[in-house]
Formats: structure tokens, C-alpha cells, sequence
């Protein structure tokens, strides 16, 4: 076959018979799950399974042959599609990035994500090094799976956390900015160990020259990218905003640079899905940035390509074997460590922050603890480097639908149990004086949701300087 040779007929016939039937199901679940206030992507994931080998691809196999790739062509043409759902979900996760924010709530943000990540990592650690060997790919390459297990228990998910204080109306409160801080800097921290962790995947063994290496380039990445990189980024917004006559020239260079920065990211081996992260971290940073563009990409990423990313994911997890008795065991292990590990470390660093109230430092690490979409975009890639088994990949899966469930319920019963200070409550007062007044504040947290009405896809909450 030459370079630019069709896909077999059949086999693009069955592509868009699964992108329609995913994408579909995928947002009909999504509605269902809003609609008894859960997070979209619960019902967006549970839709994929349902369409997969655990029920429906069983049960009805004429249906699964048209919905579950039957080889790899068909597995690959539709993972291709998944890809961009991936970059576009972590494009978004970057906007939402607020420097600023992070900046003003330093100590109590830090110390609570330091505590967040520290704990569950070293936990996962421990899980990773002693599951069974049948459980992993290759019990030779055990230290890569553990620390792979250990970085994907430790990330949060800001969405999903940023969601569940706004319906609580608790965004614009201290520990709700508290929260979001350090939900930022736990994404950012679990993304750059992720990279590493990539990076030295990419070697046939683990070494000390292949983890400098891997390093390095991260480190290489990161420092272009916010130095030569934000510059490039701020030239070409301009260009295209003052220059060019198109209404559209802003959205095609945002999309542009980012699928630019994932080749080079891809290029070092760190995954595409970096590039996309680190690329929304420096346009959420630009003032300039038209908001109708921010509402075009979130409308692409959760309206079409995230729901299908999730309805894949879906499509991978067996769910029935899981129902095994030893595998079920394995399963609420992960759970457990989890969410032992997320919500005490979390609680202890608050604690040793600063944070006197016990239930606002119980508030952070239930926030916290809530892993959502960037859990599984983190499995997907671990199936795809060959880190992770069917199983596994499941498992975590699972983990991250059970936390972002247990949200909504745990963060308002400890919510409601804390105090507001006279002086926040007089902060509070004057921020609702000033509401409507576009100077008042020049900090916004951009968080992409969707709502459970017919309201806009995406609402942006200002948070005072």
C-alpha cells in the first residue's frame, strides 16, 4: 500500500458507524448523569461500556461487531479520533490554569497538594510493587508499572472539582479558591511526572541515563515553552487578531499551535497530550485571548471529541471480568488506596499549612480526591505504551468513575460543616456590590462544565485579586 492509500472500505464504513453510534450514546449518557447530578463523564464512560464486550458486545454480538473494532485497523482508525478528544480535553485543562490564583493562596494551596500528591503517590507506589506479576504486562519492567500506578492515584480533577463548587455556590468562598489552587498544582505536578515517566517508558529498560534523559527533556520543554514559547504564542494571537480578515484566524492558529506543541512534545517521547496541557497553560495566561474562541474550542472538546475520547475508554473495559472474585479484590484495593491515600494526605498537608478547621482541611482532601476525566486519559496512555493490562486499565477506570460519584455528596456534607469568618464575609458583601463592574476584578478561573439546563457550555466565575 502506498502512503496515501484508502482505508479499506468496510473498515471506514464501521469508523463512522462508531463515531455516530459513541457519540450518540456517549452524550445521552452524559445528559442522564447531569440529570441526577453527577459528573457527564460518569455517564459518557458507563455509555462506552454498556456499547462494549462487558454487556451489549456479549449480549448482542451483531451489535459489537459494529461498534467494537474487530482488528487493527479498525482499532486504529478509531484510537486516531480519540487522540484529538484527548488533546482537546487537556487544551481545556490548561486554560483553566490560573497562575494568579495559585499565586494568592500559595502556602494553603501548596502544602495541601504537596500532602495530596505525597501520600497517594508513595501508596500507589507500595500497590504497584505488590500486585500479583499475571496482573502486569511484564513483571520485569515492575518499577515503570508502580511508578505509573503511583502517578495516576495522585492526580486530581479540576473539572469535576471546579463543578461540584460551583453548584454548591462555594467557588467564590476562600477554601473554594484554596481548592481549585491546589487542584492546579496538582495537575500541573502529576502532568510533569507523568512526562518523565513517558520519557523513560520510551527506553527498553529503566536507567539512571534513561531517566536523566527523560528529565531533561521535560525540563527542556517546560523552559522553551514559557520562555521562546509564550512569546511565540502572544506573536502569532496578535498577528492573527490584528492582521489576518478571517473571524475564525484566531481559532485556526489556537488549534494550529496546539497541535504544533503536541508534534514536539510527541517528538520527545513525552505524548502528544503534554504538548496540548502545557500549550492551554500558556494561552489561559493571555488576556487577549478572545473569549468566543475559548467558547468554540470548549464547544469542539465536551460537545464531540471528549465524549467520544470517554466512549472509547468505555469500549476497553471489561467490566464482567472484573466480577471475577480475586480481580473484584484487586479492584477495591485500588479504591481504597485511592482514596485513603488522596484524602488523608491532603488533610495533613492542610493541617500542617495552617488550616486550624478540621472540616475545611477534610473539605480539601475530599475535593481533592476526585480523579475524573484526567485519570483516564492518564490509563489510556499507560494501555497504549504497553505499561498497563486490560485489567488494570479497568481498574483504574473504575477508580476514577467511583471518586468523581463520591464528590458531589462527600464535598457537601463537609462544606456545609465550615465556618465563614467575619472577614471573608465582609469580602463576600463587597464582591456582590461590585458584581457587573468588568474592572473590579481582572482574575477569572475559565471552567468549562456542562450544565445540567440548556445554559451556556462553559461559565466563567470571577474571583477577586
Amino acid at each position: 500500500m502506498g502512503p496515501f492509500s484508502a482505508a479499506p472500505h468496510d473498515d471506514i464504513l464501521v469508523l463512522l458507524v462508531q463515531v455516530a453510534v459513541l457519540l450518540c450514546a456517549a452524550r445521552l449518557g452524559g445528559e442522564i448523569a447531569q440529570r441526577f447530578g453527577q459528573p457527564s463523564v460518569v455517564g459518557e464512560i458507563l455509555a462506552g461500556i454498556i456499547l462494549g464486550p462487558s454487556v451489549l458486545g456479549t449480549l448482542v454480538p451483531m451489535l459489537g461487531v459494529w461498534v467494537v473494532p474487530q482488528n487493527e485497523i479498525q482499532g486504529y482508525l478509531l484510537e486516531q479520533v480519540a487522540l484529538f478528544g484527548a488533546m482537546f480535553m487537556l487544551l481545556i485543562t490548561g486554560l483553566e490554569i490560573d497562575v494568579g490564583l495559585i499565586r494568592r493562596h500559595a502556602r494553603a494551596a501548596i502544602g495541601t497538594a504537596a500532602g495530596g500528591l505525597i501520600v497517594p503517590f508513595s501508596t500507589g507506589l507500595g500497590l504497584g510493587f505488590i500486585l500479583p506479576d499475571d496482573l502486569l504486562v511484564d513483571p520485569q519492567q515492575r518499577t515503570i508499572f508502580a511508578l505509573f500506578i503511583a502517578t495516576a492515584l495522585s492526580i486530581s480533577a479540576i473539572a469535576v472539582i471546579a463543578k461540584v463548587l460551583i453548584d454548591l455556590q462555594m467557588l467564590r468562598r476562600d477554601i473554594g479558591q484554596v481548592i481549585m489552587a491546589a487542584a492546579m498544582i496538582d495537575d500541573i505536578t502529576a502532568w510533569t511526572m507523568l512526562s518523565i515517566l513517558v520519557g523513560v517508558a520510551a527506553g527498553a529498560t529503566l536507567t539512571v541515563l534513561g531517566v536523566l534523559k527523560a528529565v531533561l527533556s521535560v525540563v527542556a520543554f517546560v523552559i522553551v515553552s514559557f520562555t521562546v514559547g509564550r512569546w511565540l504564542v502572544r506573536r502569532v494571537l496578535t498577528f492573527a487578531q490584528d492582521r489576518l480578515k478571517s473571524s475564525e484566524a484566531v481559532l485556526t492558529a489556537v488549534i494550529v499551535l496546539t497541535f504544533g506543541w503536541g508534534a514536539v512534545s510527541q517528538a520527545l517521547h513525552l505524548e502528544a497530550v503534554i504538548g496540548a496541557f502545557v500549550i492551554g497553560i500558556l494561552f489561559g495566561q493571555i488576556p487577549t485571548m478572545p473569549r468566543d474562541v475559548i467558547h468554540k474550542l470548549e464547544s469542539m472538546a465536551l460537545g464531540v471529541f471528549a465524549p467520544i475520547f470517554f466512549g472509547v475508554a468505555g469500549l476497553k473495559v471489561n467490566i464482567a471480568g472484573l466480577f471475577e472474585p480475586r480481580l473484584l479484590l484487586f479492584t477495591g484495593l485500588f479504591l481504597a488506596v485511592a482514596c485513603i491515600g488522596k484524602i488523608t494526605g491532603a488533610y495533613i498537608g492542610a493541617r500542617l499549612s495552617g488550616t486550624t478547621d478540621h472540616w475545611k482541611a477534610l473539605s480539601l482532601g475530599m475535593a481533592l480526591n476526585a480523579r475524573g476525566a484526567v485519570e483516564i486519559i492518564i490509563a489510556t496512555i499507560g494501555l497504549s505504551l504497553g505499561l498497563l493490562t486490560q485489567d488494570i486499565f479497568s481498574m483504574i477506570v473504575v477508580v476514577a468513575m467511583v471518586t468523581s460519584l463520591m464528590a458531589p455528596s462527600l464535598l457537601r456534607w463537609t462544606l456545609g460543616r465550615t465556618q465563614i469568618s467575619t472577614e471573608e464575609r465582609e469580602r463576600l458583601r463587597r464582591e456582590e456590590q461590585l458584581r457587573g463592574n468588568p474592572v473590579s476584578s481582572a482574575h477569572r478561573v475559565l471552567v468549562p462544565i456542562r450544565l445540567r439546563d440548556d445554559a451556556d457550555a462553559a461559565t466563567v466565575q470571577t474571583v477577586e485579586a
